[in-house]
């Protein structure tokens, strides 16, 4: 099979799985996001970087051990609250372009509240 003489072929790029992240890396991330956007720039590469990691700990690492946590409290209005929260923060999670020091400090308050529903024990 012939490629058209029009085609640049591009060469295959080996992906490495990253391993999960350590809550103390999600704390971090957490802290320097609220800090970028009070004090920094938010914006470049730096802060899209940090803005895609904020979004996988919400929904590959954090939304289903909060959405647990929210499942288990036996108080509907604080369950209700807690599911609240879990959706918001998918939500924001998803929320692409906009405001980047308002998302940025969106992203970063929601993973640090699903990492506090996320760790409670059970």
């Amino acid at each position: 099979m012939s490629q058209p003489a029009n085609t640049t072929r591009l060469p295959l790029v080996q992906v490495k799985s990253v391993p999960p992240a350590t809550w103390a890396e999600m704390a971090r991330d957490c802290n320097l996001a609220l800090t970028l956007a009070e004090y920094g720039s938010p914006t470049g590469a730096l802060s899209d970087a940090l803005r895609d990691r904020l979004r996988g700990y919400i929904t590959d690492h954090l939304a289903e051990p909060a959405r647990q946590y929210a499942a288990s409290l036996t108080d509907a209005h604080r369950r209700a609250n807690a599911e609240a929260s879990v959706q918001s923060a998918l939500g924001v999670a998803a929320t692409q372009g906009g405001d980047p020091q308002a998302l940025l400090r969106l992203l970063g308050k929601a993973a640090g509240l699903l990492m506090r529903y996320a760790g409670v024990p059970r």
